[in-house]
């Protein structure tokens, strides 16, 4: 594989002189391959370079509006030799993109309408203003004649009856006008409206990439050029769908893509990534770091300033300089401009920053406050970065997609997955009276699934939404099938009891759980509660029911249990209600120092 990147080399400059005699041969190429990550989009571009062989410069035109100039390089897989790749930008005086252009030209038609229907508006108050000088000739005379009694009573019916019917045509005319100016003006809108959609920025720029390439084969060749675009990035979600049986469930995995990159994606091979493109290779430079003595008073206000802002916001500060410095674009001047134009260019766009000093500035912030600071040490906040956020997942769509650059999300299937796992229903009386339907599935396929939205449909029918986190290949996960409206639970207080013991007072709670069933058939489910959980040594809490009645599950025993969740696996009968509402009763005690209290707990006298 052959290929360059931006940089021409100087020496190449007389060969592509002598070159430039034959005009560049302007070739749009057509779209292979896209790889979404997230905010960004490699594009691959397949360019079929025509014969005749020898030196050639292709112009590979029509680039979209936010790509990337420093990613755009070239590669041949045959005997092409890509000598060195360029990027320009030219004007134009139309928008480059086909579907603006074409609502543009409709734009330019209704305008022409528009100015058409302005000019009848005006011709109708030219003429109405002529009917009403013509009415002021009329009267004036028909009132003399009268008076001389020469009146042609024949002539002054036709005049006034030539009056009244243009005034009556002009009244129809404004009418039908005012509605097709309306019309047009609402037409002219609405497209206004969709081209903004489809660009979102008027493109009057034609990007180009200027690939000068060496043909030994006569019958022409073939090139591949690759250009990182902005305004791209993919979130996941997931539909899960049970049957009405519950005999499965089965969880659609998507992508919910963003393109606003300025081109279309037609027919093309798509990878979802949730890795991070770089245009840095190299690693930031670690410089050293010096240390200096400073009087008492003095070291006391500089490391008061360096406490003023916290590790957590240094580590932010880290992380925001590292992403700027992912995505700095190299432009220098062999890119078709001068030096000087190169120069402030960079500055204009902050690529004049020293991000390798900026992170060894923040740095050795962090190492001064390690030195500085007294007591225990702390562990760094990044270190314990959320679940599945360092996961590099790549999903390679299994058929060819279609994505137009629009400003709404579009959504495309990754996978269908149908899962297998347990379905049961959990009462939570301390928090809600619904009772839930839910499903622990475990995921059975190669497939991650990084976390996301989900919509959950039961029997063909939407029943709400909920959060999928991130699951690995094997790993059990538990998704919500919604409120099963035939059962209600509730929780009541129905004893408290306070004595003395010796220098502790103990207080005894009794709570009633109730599981109601309004359905025909019996259910078994989960109820759901929970002892406190005391931070302080000496408060001590006891079940003083029979904790054999709680669930003997594993994994319940193993995780919730020790959190202080209560969870009871029971069997409710079919319409037990009111009287004959299944009922979990329990106790639990609480003892701590007399001359003490909980906070929120009234306080009782002590004798």
């Amino acid at each position: 594989m052959k290929y360059a990147h931006m940089l021409p080399c100087t020496m190449l400059l007389a060969v592509m002189a002598s070159a430039r005699a034959e005009s560049p041969l302007e070739i749009r190429g057509a779209i292979e391959s896209v790889t979404v990550y997230r905010g960004q989009a490699l594009v691959t571009r397949v360019v079929d370079v025509p014969p005749p062989g020898g030196l050639r410069e292709i112009v590979v035109t029509d680039l979209p509006e936010h790509v990337v100039p420093g990613s755009i390089y070239a590669e041949s897989n045959d005997s092409a030799e890509i000598r060195s790749v360029r990027y320009r930008v030219r004007p134009v005086s139309a928008d480059v993109r086909e579907d603006v252009r074409k609502i543009d030209e409709q734009l330019v038609q209704i305008g022409d309408a528009i100015q058409v229907a302005t000019r009848r508006v005006a011709l109708l108050a030219e003429t109405k203003a002529y009917v009403d000088k013509l009415e002021q000739f009329v009267a004036p005379t028909a009132s003399a004649e009268l008076t001389r009694g020469v009146l042609n009573a024949e002539t002054l019916k036709t005049l006034t009856m030539f009056i009244l019917e243009q005034r009556r045509t002009i009244a129809d005319d404004e009418l039908k006008l005012a509605v097709e100016q309306r019309a047009l003006n609402e037409k002219k809108q609405l497209l206004e409206r969709e081209r903004q959609v489809l660009s979102g920025t008027v493109a009057r720029t034609i990007r180009e990439a200027l690939v000068f390439l060496n043909l030994p084969k006569a019958e022409g060749g073939k090139i591949r050029v690759r250009y990182l675009v902005d305004q791209a990035s993919w979130t996941p979600s997931y539909n899960v769908r049970a049957s009405g049986d519950r005999s499965g469930v089965l969880v659609e995995y998507y992508a919910s893509i963003q393109q606003m990159s300025g081109e279309d994606w037609s027919d093309v091979s798509m990878t979802l990534s949730t890795a991070t493109p770089s245009l840095v290779a190299r690693s930031p430079v670690l410089l050293p770091l010096t240390l200096t003595l400073a009087r008492p008073a003095q070291e006391a206000g500089e490391q008061q300033a360096r406490k003023s802002a916290s590790r957590e916001q240094i580590f932010q500060q880290q992380k925001e300089v590292e992403q700027a410095r992912a995505k700095v674009l190299y432009i220098a001047p062999a890119d078709g401009l001068e030096k000087a134009e190169a120069d402030k260019l960079q500055a204009d766009m902050g690529l004049k920053i020293d991000f390798d000093a900026q992170l060894n500035s923040l740095a050795n912030d962090l190492q001064l406050l390690d030195m500085t600071a007294r007591g225990r040490v702390s562990k760094a906040a990044r270190d314990e970065a959320p679940s599945g956020e360092c996961l590099s997942v790549t999903y390679q769509l299994a058929t060819r997609a279609t994505l137009p650059s629009r400003a709404d999300q579009q959504l495309v299937q990754i996978a269908a997955l149908p899962l297998k796992g347990e379905i049961y229903r959990v009462a939570t009386p301390v928090l809600t009276t619904y009772v839930y339907e839910e499903a622990r599935l475990t995921n059975a396929s190669q497939t991650v699934m990084l976390a996301g939205p989900v919509s959950t449909y039961v029997d063909g029918q939407f029943v709400g939404h909920g959060q999928i986190p991130t699951v690995a290949a094997g790993e059990a996960f538990t998704v919500g099938l919604g409120i099963d409206a035939s059962l209600r639970a509730s929780r009541e207080l129905i004893d408290r009891s306070e004595t003395i013991q010796g220098g502790n007072r103990v207080v005894d709670f009794t709570y009633r759980l109730v599981i109601e069933n309004f359905g025909g058939g019996p259910v078994a489910l989960r109820v759901l509660d929970r002892l406190p959980k005391a931070r302080e040594s000496d408060v001590k809490l006891t079940l003083v029911s029979d904790e054999a009645l709680l669930s003997g599950d594993s994994e319940y025993v193993r995780t919730d249990r020790k959190k202080g969740i209560l969870r009871w696996d029971v069997d409710v009968d079919a319409e037990a209600r009111g009287a004959k509402a299944h009922e979990v009763t329990y106790k639990f005690r609480v003892e701590y120092d007399k001359g003490m209290t909980i906070d929120g707990l009234p306080v009782a006298a002590v004798p």
